[in-house]
């Protein structure tokens, strides 16, 4: 195959879908995003809320609804367009809340459960 024939069709499959260009939604960049655009502030570091913000962790809104409220939110949180925050970093985003793992249970913490057996 001569080099312009090979060039026209690998054009073709790029601009078919033939190699995917979005990468996977991914925690670790999510995390970032999340940090570098001040989600953090108010939702805490792990998205687990504090007074400023409610807990997005553990069990997260469905993606659609997270990606929803981040653009058009309703409420005091700004809302971030696209050009603030792509929708592949929005996913990202949705990723890195997925993987955030539930609190331990509070009989699972030594001190804890002493506490509540002196009481």
């Amino acid at each position: 195959m001569n080099s312009k024939l090979f060039f026209n069709v690998l054009a073709s499959f790029v601009l078919a879908g033939g190699i995917a260009s979005a990468q996977e939604p991914s925690a670790e960049r999510g995390q970032k995003t999340f940090m570098r655009v001040g989600c953090y502030q108010c939702h805490g570091s792990d998205g687990k809320g504090n007074d400023a913000g409610t807990a997005l962790t553990p069990d997260p809104l469905p993606p659609e609804a997270i990606a929803n409220f981040i653009r058009y939110s309703p409420g005091r949180m700004p809302m971030y367009p696209e050009e603030v925050v792509s929708d592949a970093e929005i996913a990202d985003i949705v990723a890195y809340l997925e993987s955030v793992p539930p609190p331990p249970e509070p009989d699972s913490i030594a001190i804890l459960r002493n506490l509540k057996a002196s009481q």
